[in-house]
């Protein structure tokens, strides 16, 4: 964490200071009705305790975010979803300790659990940013997202009831709905809060919700007062909170509680619930932070920003509040409102630790209606969010796995639903990426060429048997079901069973992983090629992977050496090889006229173009020319190979073409502007050319016209030749 020096200059402090203080009026209000939610029931005594934590908590994370984070309005928002999830713990705590969860027992237990909660999300948002992990988050499935966060608006429904009726959903809920007064009070909630929703959309100002909360706060006290009813007839009819109006401060709930209060076993058995909590929250927080970067803040580091909002949590830990995140929209909205600096979020938090000094017993006065209304509101912005809003345009797939992930929640429980969605993203993960081919393409020799120049009987000739060899590109992670439609690719195809092809490649420079289920799928591919007496060649192996494609017996072998070549280019060279020597090519020797009379299709013109060049030998290992040099004319091969290299900062040398008998190299540098070498040659064996020097070249162009056209049509007829070599394999690529 480093705090930010600059930030502070406001364009008009006073708005700054008034959407500050709107902000913290309205996360005070949110503060009791999460409050409310995760005490209801047996823990509503200790309502006034909860509401100064989480307003105190609250108000640290925001201050600690503010002043370290990058951009001047980040504004943090409580985890709505740990909020819900702690409830339904403190329900099962009730149910484990019975009336003590009253005592000091309970009290100190539950408090315990939200301040572990938010030490592992903590733990959790510094592990991700230390180690720059945010991009793994965005891994899961969308409709799973949306699932989960429908799943948080139900239990917020639920929360909503239990405000309204003090009971959970349940059967004895539906009889007590046969009392009228109890349903037309549920109905009000929902209407009140639904009217709360249409509002704050529509009218889409800060100042909505905490206006409307006071109106609803005065006319509810109004009323009470015309009609005569007391206190203690509100609270037996459901309208506030039975909340005892002792003279003992808010922070005397703390009065006796120890570390040996904490029910430890408890802890552990609902571990599964902070980690699920810590997971939502890290996968809240990416989603928010990416949509920071997307709304202007393109500079944002989402790895530092995650430790920013750690540190936060840690001191929201101190004081036993839950977790806290990035709230996306309010930073974006205030910032459109005209907040221009981090003054606003502080004097939210002022606020917040304003109403905190005041005093948490401001919850004994606070309508039910008001807090349930408020609560109502944001499980319909939810449901209507993740259900409706941003689920438009799914496919009915990813809807129904939305609606599976919900029913779960609704019907078994919120932790079945986590991992039903869990499930259900390895499910359609596994079904949609098996739709994927993992073959890129397949081509045979007759199209598909290494970057060797070879003489034009050659070239014919694999043009004529090219088709009796095989290349399959290959693409993505290979797992049993895309390597399984490899396999199905291979064994269906009669010609294979049948033995017409001399090899087969396949190329793996796309692949990014394969399991070992895709490992002994080429097993029995390598069985299927033995038994037709074809050679199964590998290009491009992953590293990671090598040794266990040498351990599985996977590769074959020819006179005991592997058939792998780091590139493809490299095997289609011995599958061109392999062709060659089937079918004899043209094996006798020819001399620097004939290769020139086949180019040229004249033989007087080769005999012109020969009587201006001198011959010049090249021993095994030894460099024609190096990359860079100054142009020194071109040269003819008439025996022997060569093999060009460049030089890249990654790779060191990479070779680009490969010359054989009849090929014209260096001819580039005479016809570009720079007149320096492009590539590094290097003889493969001992090799003969004819140079022509670029002093001779330019002399010719003035002395000898006949010569001169001979030679630049020699050049013309060899790079149109590579340009539509090259024009081939870029056609082939894009397929």
């Amino acid at each position: 964490m480093k705090f930010q020096t600059t930030g502070y200059r406001s364009k008009s402090i006073l708005t700054d200071v008034g959407l500050g203080i709107f902000e913290g009026v309205d996360n005070a209000l949110w503060c009791y009705a999460f409050a409310t939610v995760l005490f209801a029931g047996a823990f509503t005594s200790f309502l006034p305790l909860l509401v100064v934590l989480l307003l105190c908590g609250w108000a640290l994370t925001i201050l600690s975010v503010s002043t370290t984070s990058a951009t001047k309005l980040h504004i943090m928002k409580l985890d709505e979803q740990a909020i819900v999830i702690l409830a339904s713990v403190g329900g099962l705590l009730v149910a484990n300790v019975g009336f003590d969860v009253m005592s000091t027992r309970g009290l100190a237990t539950m408090l315990a659990v939200m301040s572990l909660t938010s030490v592992t999300v903590a733990l959790s948002f510094f592990a991700v940013g230390q180690f720059q992990l945010t991009r793994l988050l965005e891994l899961l499935p969308y409709p799973v997202i949306c699932g989960f966060m429908a799943g948080i608006g139900w239990l917020l429904v639920q929360a909503g009831v239990g405000i309204a009726v003090d009971l959970p959903i349940s059967r004895e809920f539906l009889e007590v709905l046969q009392d009228k007064s109890r349903l037309l009070k549920l109905v009000f909630y929902a209407a009140v809060g639904l009217a709360l929703m249409i509002g704050v959309t529509r009218i889409n100002k800060v100042w909505v919700l905490p206006v409307a909360s006071v109106l609803i706060l005065i006319g509810f006290h109004s009323v009470i007062a015309l009609m005569g009813y007391s206190r203690p007839d509100l609270v037996a009819q459901g309208w506030l909170f039975d909340i005892p109006l002792e003279s003992v401060s808010t922070l005397g709930f703390l009065d006796g509680l120890s570390m040996s209060d904490i029910d430890t076993q408890f802890i552990v058995t609902v571990m599964p619930q902070i980690l699920t909590i810590a997971f939502l929250a890290l996968l809240s927080a990416s989603m928010s932070l990416s949509a920071l970067m997307a709304s202007g803040y393109q500079h944002l580091n989402t790895s530092d920003e995650m430790k920013n909002i750690a540190g936060g949590n840690v001191l929201s830990a101190m004081v036993c509040c839950p977790p806290s995140y990035t709230d996306v929209t309010a930073s974006s909205l205030y910032e459109r409102f005209g907040a221009s600096s981090r003054w606003m979020p502080i004097v939210s938090a002022v606020v917040l630790l304003g109403v905190a000094a005041i005093g948490g017993w401001l919850i004994a006065f606070m309508p039910k209606l008001l807090v349930g209304a408020t609560v109502f509101l944001f499980a319909f912005q939810m449901l209507y969010e993740w259900l409706y809003e941003n689920v438009r345009g799914f496919q009915p797939i990813d809807y129904t796995i939305v609606l599976i992930i919900l029913g779960t929640v609704i019907f078994v429980g919120f932790m079945p639903g986590i991992l039903v969605g869990i499930l259900l993203a390895l499910l359609l993960f596994v079904l949609r990426y098996s739709m994927i081919s993992a073959v890129h393409g397949r081509h045979s020799l007759a199209d598909f060429r290494s970057s060797v120049e070879r003489s034009s009987s050659r070239i014919q000739l694999l043009d004529v048997h090219g088709t009796e060899a095989l290349i399959y590109t290959l693409r993505g992670f290979l797992f049993f079901g895309t390597a399984n439609a490899i396999l199905d690719t291979i064994r269906d195809d009669p010609d294979i069973q049948d033995g017409k092809f001399i090899a087969i490649l396949l190329d793996l420079k796309r692949v990014t992983g394969i399991d070992i289920s895709a490992l002994y799928t080429f097993v029995q591919i390598k069985k299927i090629c033995e038994s037709a007496g074809i050679q199964l060649i590998y290009s491009g192996i992953p590293e990671q992977t090598k040794k266990s494609f040498r351990l599985l017996d996977v590769v074959s072998k020819v006179h005991s050496n592997e058939l792998v070549f780091t590139e493809s280019d490299y095997a289609v060279e011995y599958m061109e090889g392999l062709l060659l020597d089937k079918y004899g090519g043209d094996s006798t020797e020819r001399s620097i006229e004939d290769h020139l009379s086949r180019i040229f299709e004249d033989q007087e013109k080769a005999r012109v173009l020969m009587s201006a060049l001198t011959s010049v030998e090249c021993g095994e290992g030894e460099t024609l020319f190096r990359q860079g040099d100054p142009d020194g004319g071109f040269y003819i091969l008439e025996r022997g190979s060569l093999t060009a290299y460049i030089e890249t900062s990654m790779n060191g040398l990479k070779r680009v073409k490969k010359f054989r008998p009849g090929a014209v190299i260096g001819e580039m540098s005479s016809y570009t502007a720079e007149r320096i070498r492009t590539a590094t040659l290097i003889a493969d064996e001992p090799s003969l050319l004819w140079h022509m020097t670029a002093e001779k070249l330019s002399h010719l162009d003035s002395e000898n016209f006949e010569l001169a056209a001979s030679i630049h049509e020699l050049v013309a007829r060899t790079l149109g030749s590579r340009i539509s070599y090259m024009n081939r394999r870029l056609m082939l690529e894009l397929r």
